[in-house]
């Protein structure tokens, strides 16, 4: 290998390095700007939370026809539903949300929590 082919492979490094840095502080900065937790029932909004302002963990339970609960649990930045009483659970198994797009939903309770925001619009955010 000659010596200008050294420099060269240096240089390309170095602005491979400095691209992905880039990348990554700008994914940071637009990630961190809104996330709207809304939640509704039947169809209803019955609470909307920026995720952003947490600042302590909060639970609280959602009642609905019949005596029927979801309760949910509200951290920084993420939003889940601890624990149901609908037959399958299919909404305490998908964990918690975070990002805009995302939702939770208990189909027999029609219950759907969703996050609203600025969304990736990337190839990789899934939406074009």
């Amino acid at each position: 290998m000659k010596k200008g082919d050294k420099i060269v492979g240096i240089i390309l490094l170095i602005v491979v390095v400095i691209a992905l840095g880039a990348t990554s502080i700008y994914k940071m900065s637009i990630k961190g700007s809104e996330n709207i937790a809304v939640i509704k029932h039947a169809g209803k909004v019955i609470r909307t939370i920026d995720l952003n302002k947490v600042v302590e963990s909060e639970k609280f339970t959602i009642k609905t026809d019949k005596d029927h609960y979801n309760i949910i649990e509200v951290k920084h930045n993420s939003i889940s539903i601890i624990a149901a009483d609908c037959p399958h659970k299919e909404c305490v198994k998908s964990g918690s949300i975070s990002n805009p797009g995302e939702m939770i939903v208990c189909l027999p309770y029609k219950l759907i929590i969703n996050i609203q925001g600025h969304q990736d619009k990337s190839i990789d955010g899934g939406t074009f």
